[in-house]
């Protein structure tokens, strides 16, 4: 279980757009003995006070005003990516403790900054970055350190969440910094469709990384289509991680579509509504006595001790861990936060991961311990996706980390962000009176 601070840190929820809504707004009754919301930030106006009146706190519209009222020490910034440099900046030099809602921020010199001010001014940043804490990640951590399947040493991964996201949870599983990145792109034109109101696609970019580690791990980290768009994959798409000894593999994922029908020989066998999921993971592992035998029967380095990994839940539903039964016994990953199942979007598994994060935020904040993943590793999965960029400018050369100066990639990000909002996006001030449509 989570150790408990001696008093929860006064939060406020900065952003009442659809992720606050559907996520966020879910959590904070069951994080009450680390976490007492405060105040709900959004410029506009019926969004704050609807959610606001929600969580029975008050509802700010200028987050300058929610600092001159003091009416909180700490904040979690859920607003568009853009935004997320000058809020980070403004709470770090205003004495209040922030985190950022992934992806942290756009460029490399902006996370460096970021990183800068929180040191100088003495407080908590970081990233509400959840993915390494997903259920199967937290079980391959587990899988590593019980030795099962030998050292870990590859990691193949195929339409997850390839980018930032994922940086972090390779970062996490290696417990180490990389030590150089290579990186290729490809773009190709679809058929238009829009993914939401808001986002509208004629084109999708596939990308491509290899990460290399100086442990000899090695990252191969691939997607077209994150989100199943066009039926690329399901989600979460397909991983293995490869031991000496054997494979941790996941497969399958949810179809998105707000409805879908299988065919199957010209006749419709299968049709629903919603969300189906045919997530599968399994541990196949090469156990035989004699390495160097071979015979009809027995085929040395093919898998012939095959375990299926399951998450689990409490007698109340609420997700409690995952775990596989393997000769002798069983590998088991407990979760340390239970909570309770409730939420139109709170899957179960899922929010426990975003509340686990401000947890690790308050309990840093009190002194109790160190963040899991502070603002050190933020900042490193940022070198890494602006390794990933430089590498794609020179045709896929190898880049080595970490990253010293300025960039060649980060120069034109900024460019392309001060074109697309019509300002500098560095300047702090205006940042924050810019009112983001959802892109």
């Amino acid at each position: 279980m989570l150790p408990v601070p001696d008093r929860p840190v006064r939060l406020a929820l900065i952003g009442a757009g659809h992720r606050s809504q559907t996520i966020y707004r879910y959590l904070f009754d069951d994080l009450k003995p680390w976490i007492e919301l405060t105040a709900v930030v959004d410029p506009v106006r019926e969004h704050a006070d609807l959610l606001a009146q929600t969580l029975g706190v008050k509802a700010f519209y200028d987050v300058r005003d929610l600092v001159q009222a003091g009416a909180c020490e700490a904040a979690v910034a859920v607003v568009p990516i853009p935004l997320h440099y000058a809020y980070s900046v403004y709470l770090s030099r205003c004495g209040i403790h922030n985190m950022i809602e992934t992806t942290w921020c756009s460029t490399l010199e902006q996370a460096r900054l970021m990183v800068k001010e929180a040191k100088d001014q003495g407080v908590v940043t970081g990233v509400c970055e959840n993915f390494y804490r997903y259920p199967i990640d937290r079980f391959a951590q587990t899988l590593r350190d019980s030795g099962y399947i030998g050292d870990i040493k590859r990691i193949f991964c195929y339409n997850d969440h390839t980018g930032y996201h994922s940086d972090s949870r390779w970062l996490v599983f290696a417990d180490e910094i990389p030590d150089s990145i290579s990186a290729m792109e490809h773009d190709m034109p679809t058929m238009p469709f829009y993914e939401s109101p808001q986002r509208f696609h004629d084109h999708e970019t596939f990308r491509s990384r290899f990460i290399h580690f100086p442990s000899g791990l090695m990252v191969i980290d691939q997607a077209a289509n994150i989100k199943g768009m066009l039926g690329r994959q399901a989600r979460p798409g397909f991983t293995e991680w490869h031991g000496t000894m054997g494979t941790l593999a996941q497969s399958g994922g949810r179809y998105q579509a707000p409805d879908y029908r299988v065919y199957d020989n010209n006749r419709r066998v299968e049709a629903g509504k919603g969300v189906h999921s045919d997530w599968t993971a399994e541990i196949r592992r090469c156990d035989y006595p004699d390495t160097l035998a071979f015979s009809d029967e027995v085929h040395p380095g093919q898998a012939n001790v095959i375990s299926k990994v399951e998450r689990f839940y409490d007698e109340n539903g609420a997700y409690a861990g995952v775990r596989a039964c393997i000769p002798g016994g069983e590998i088991v990953y407990h979760n340390p936060l239970v909570m309770k199942n409730s939420g139109p979007h709170y899957f179960r598994e899922y929010g426990v991961c975003v509340a686990a994060h401000l947890a690790d935020f308050a309990l840093c904040i009190r002194g109790v311990k160190q963040q899991e993943f502070g603002e050190d590793k933020a900042l490193m999965s940022m070198m890494m996706e602006a390794a990933a960029r430089e590498s794609i400018l020179k045709n896929g050369a190898w880049i080595d980390l970490p990253l010293i100066g300025p960039l060649k990639s980060d120069a034109l990000a900024l460019d392309a962000l001060s074109a697309q909002l019509g300002q500098d996006s560095m300047d702090v001030e205006k940042m924050l009176s810019f009112q983001h449509d959802k892109p």
